[in-house]
């Protein structure tokens, strides 16, 4: 069962780096319009959707030095760096993007990602509620945050909550995670008999 968590949570980080390859374009005028948009940013965008994360960091690189305070870049590059396992660099990107835009949802969220690969998991969880606190709808915060607080927290009323948050947030149900959330309320039910 844990195998079976670890390669969703895997899956989903790798599904969201893409989704949150668009997020929000604070830190430069005009944001709403692509025109404006460094080239350099969209083809890192390409390359990281064409699974090339060491070409999106050196395009996401080449943005940043154009435009050092476009906070979308720095949350690419994070994504990029998570991606090959460079974690301090990810970590320092994901912060450099919260001091230009502190409302990075997805920084925070992130940031959460690796605090539990770190093992701070007290740290992570912050790190989730923070990303939470400012997008209450962030499906990918929600699983990551019932997946912390059922294996290592061993909080499984509050994992459950995120779970059928997750999946309520979801057009798709997620097979995977009904079947968490059918083992979360056995274990529920049978800490309360005892």
């Amino acid at each position: 069962m844990y195998l079976l968590r670890i390669s969703l949570y895997l899956c989903v980080l790798s599904c969201v780096a893409l989704t949150s390859s668009c997020a929000s374009m604070g830190g430069m005028q005009g944001s709403n319009d692509w025109s404006v948009v460094p080239k350099s940013y969209i083809d890192g965008l390409t390359a990281a959707r064409d699974g090339q994360p060491k070409q999106a960091v050196k395009l996401f690189s080449t943005t940043i030095t154009a435009h050092p305070d476009f906070s979308p870049a720095y949350v690419n590059i994070g994504l990029q760096y998570l991606k090959l396992k460079q974690y301090a660099a990810a970590e320092k990107s994901f912060k450099k993007s919260i001091k230009l835009n502190p409302d990075s949802a997805v920084s925070f969220h992130y940031l959460g990602v690796i605090s539990r690969f770190n093992g701070d998991f007290s740290v992570a969880k912050s790190r989730y509620l923070k990303a939470l606190d400012l997008n209450p709808d962030y499906a990918e915060a929600h699983l990551n945050l019932g997946i912390l607080q059922d294996l290592y927290l061993y909080e499984f009323e509050q994992a459950l909550y995120h779970y059928e948050k997750y999946q309520s947030l979801l057009k798709k149900k997620d097979g995977k995670v009904a079947k968490w959330i059918i083992d979360i309320k056995r274990r529920i039910a049978k800490s309360k008999k005892s």
